[in-house]
């Protein structure tokens, strides 16, 4: 396990995970996380986003500052989160579960109370150092019997010190009677963790201009100065000395001096003391004793001095019991064995189960795949094709046997150049020439498309529109996957989504042959899918009478007809491929399909039992690469058996997936038709000659040298996984 602390490391769960693929990370953030339209101005805002996102856990301070996280994630990632039991929150990303943690930290009550027995058991070193160290102006103040409000902070614009002093001579010059016996004592410090602030210099000349207009009208209400360091010892005695403590930052994540200030008055037996904190600092949250105010607001700081300056001592002592009750129990222990305990229940990481995927620093990411999950074995489906006698192959079109296409716009809508490459047709034609192949392209595009694309390859089985519309064996009719649909519905549906497309920038329509989607990837992400929830409930109300459901996923809603869709159509396509018993004894003949090219007679297309072949059907490829081909996937392996050795599932990219294997890109599933179609019926065991193309050089060191398709051989398929 690994701990990382704040900002300054953030791209070093990337850097540790390069190294260590199964190490447990987490990583606390002390600083606030800015909202999103700051974080997008940052220029490598994406690259930060993953790498947070690499780690096991994230802590924050705040809620806010996790809301805010959250919306970078919603924003630029598109990712989604959610709540699960025990108070937590997990971001889904890439196939892992990354959970945050709102958790603020306190201070060690045995060591401070340590310290003050050593300043108040009269042991002479620690005293004198303290007293030496704070000062005689100091020291006279604290002991001057005058009402003191006392702050130390750092000199930095976001400290707030300007706001205050102008809040206390607004009081000063309102309220007459605070002019004498009270003084406001404020000690700057001009070097954090022993570096030079850079501004200081201005900030301190204009505090100074503003302490010095005070005290030349009220003389002595305010002793301002200013240091280089100041100790933890001298800081105790200056908390002992005062009666109110005033903290004003216009922005600030981790200030424990608050907490040091409410024990040191408890420990040292003194009066309770009043807490005047700024709402932007993050312990303000916490202290429900102390009085939020707004540090911008000099009207609402005045009122919180005044408040804070005439509050009764009972009240007091009631606001100091509730902060320390806190202050006792959410102990820097407590916070440090809370997180170690969360990062150790965090998911145990297999090596075998995760990919590292991209270069550098800015794309690395661990992309959890599953147990089982792996890429294709290409000499074991090469074997099992020359095996089998007869074979099914379900291939999608875009994104596999053709690049994907880029959203709004499609290559394959366009009239001009070759929809479909040359080399994908001929492959095609060769393996529907194979009598034992029996080959489907499965599209959500219209008839028109798939056919301007694949008319010319005889005896291919074409399914449009997800299925609504099919045809087998490249001359049989045109059939529905449902007869007697009635599909008057669209224009419904087409105007409901033309409204909801005008209210929302950035949404559109994609009409899909029988279906029709809503895409709002591209519109304002949580008005965006604020709009969808209303969409759905619109269009299931509307729709209801006819046999259409409503379907909704990352970016779109889509309303589409019942049972019709690409699994529904795959298990179609096995039981037209499945022989009548007569039929299936005889071997199959060239040109003409195992139902005699026509629809399939009455028999029983019920599932096999698992892991057996359905009627002589024994092999069962498919290969897609969205969510539509997932559907697919499912639907084969409930009716064949996803053990079934068979049935062979592959999503093309690495991603979760309901497919057993994977492949890299469109061009290693047309490298794999090619070596199907090539070498499919050649003596079972032969593999083909070293040389070609990238996937026959897998395939001769997968059998030759031993080289498994595990994910740390991904990049041999010219992948662009990590070195």
């Amino acid at each position: 396990m690994i701990w990382i602390h704040d900002y300054h490391l953030m791209l070093l769960p990337s850097c540790i995970l390069r190294k260590l693929h199964t190490a447990k990370v987490g990583i606390f953030l002390h600083s606030p996380f800015p909202a999103s339209d700051v974080w997008r101005s940052v220029a490598v805002r994406n690259e930060l986003l993953r790498s947070l996102l690499n780690a096991d856990l994230l802590g924050f301070l705040m809620f806010e500052y996790t809301r805010n996280f959250l919306s970078c994630c919603k924003r630029m990632l598109g990712l989604e989160y959610e709540f699960h039991k025990g108070g937590y929150l997990g971001v889904e990303y890439e196939g892992r579960h990354v959970m945050l943690q709102v958790s603020t930290f306190g201070i060690s009550p045995p060591m401070l109370a340590k310290r003050i027995r050593a300043m108040d058991s009269g042991s002479p070193l620690a005293r004198s150092d303290s007293t030496l160290e704070l000062g005689d102006r100091i020291t006279k103040v604290c002991q001057s019997g005058c009402v003191v409000l006392g702050s130390v902070d750092y000199l930095d614009r976001l400290k707030g010190v300007t706001p205050k002093l102008l809040a206390w001579e607004a009081l000063l010059r309102d309220y007459p009677h605070y002019r004498t016996g009270h003084v406001l004592l404020q000690v700057c410090i001009g070097a954090r963790n022993k570096i030079q602030i850079q501004e200081a210099g201005e900030v301190e000349a204009e505090l100074t201009r503003i302490v010095t207009r005070i005290n030349t009208a009220h003389p002595g209400t305010v002793h301002f100065e200013v240091r280089s360091s100041m100790s933890s010892a001298a800081r105790l005695q200056v908390w002992s000395g005062t009666h109110v403590l005033v903290i004003t930052p216009l922005c600030e994540a981790v200030n424990v001096w608050p907490l040091e200030y409410t024990l040191t008055r408890h420990l040292r037996g003194l009066p309770a003391g009043v807490a005047v904190l700024s709402e932007f600092t993050a312990f303000a949250r916490v202290l429900n004793g102390a009085l939020r105010v707004n540090p911008s607001s000099q009207t609402e700081l005045v009122e919180a001095l005044d408040q804070a300056l005439r509050m009764a001592p009972a009240e007091r002592n009631a606001r100091g019991t509730r902060d320390l009750e806190h202050i006792q129990r959410c102990t820097l222990d407590e916070f440090a064995n809370r997180f170690v305990t969360d990062l150790k229940s965090t998911q145990t990481k297999r090596d075998e189960d995760f990919v590292s995927v991209g270069f550098g620093l800015s794309s690395f990411r661990m992309v959890a795949m599953g147990t089982g999950f792996k890429q294709l074995d290409v000499v074991d489906t090469l074997e099992r094709f020359q095996h089998a006698s007869r074979r099914a192959l379900l291939l999608d079109w875009g994104g596999t046997l053709t690049p994907p296409d880029a959203g709004l716009y499609d290559e394959r809508d366009t009239a001009d150049g070759q929809v479909v490459p040359e080399r994908v047709l001929r492959v095609l034609t060769a393996l529907c020439a194979d009598p034992k192949n029996e080959v489907m392209i499965v599209s959500g595009l219209s008839k028109d498309k798939v056919l301007s694309a694949f008319g010319s390859v005889a005896k291919l089985s074409l399914a449009v529109e997800h299925g609504f519309t099919y045809r087998v064996q490249g001359n049989g009719a045109w059939q529905h996957l449902v007869n007697g649909v009635d599909t008057s519905w669209r224009t419904v549906a087409a105007s409901i989504m033309q409204m909801y497309c005008n209210r929302t920038h950035g949404a559109y329509t994609l009409f899909k042959g029988s279906s029709m989607a809503w895409n709002y990837a591209d519109s304002d992400p949580e008005f965006g899918v604020m709009q969808a929830k209303e969409l759905q409930m619109t269009l299931q109300q509307v729709l209801a009478p006819f046999p259409v459901m409503i379907r909704t996923g990352k970016g779109y809603v889509e309303a589409c007809l019942k049972d019709v869709n690409k699994g529904v159509m795959a298990e179609r396509f096995v039981d037209l491929c499945t022989p009548p018993p007569a039929a299936a004894a005889a071997p199959p003949t060239a040109g003409r399909g195992w139902w005699g090219g026509g629809a399939p007679s009455s028999r029983d297309c019920s599932s096999p039992p698992l892991g057996r072949s359905v009627a002589g059907l024994d092999f069962v490829l498919c290969v897609g690469d969205d969510s539509t081909d997932e559907l697919m996937f499912g639907a084969l392996h409930h009716k064949l058996g996803k053990q079934a050795p068979h049935v062979i599932t592959s999503t093309v990219g690495r991603k979760p997936s309901e497919a057993k294997t994977y492949l890299n890109d469109h061009s290693n599933v047309v490298e794999l038709l090619e070596l199907l179609a090539t070498h499919g019926n050649q003596t079972p065991g032969s593999l083909p000659s070293a040389g070609g193309s990238g996937l026959k050089r897998v395939a001769m060191q997968q059998a030759y040298g031993g080289m498994s398709a595990s994910y740390s051989n991904l990049a041999s398929l010219g992948c662009g996984g990590a070195p």
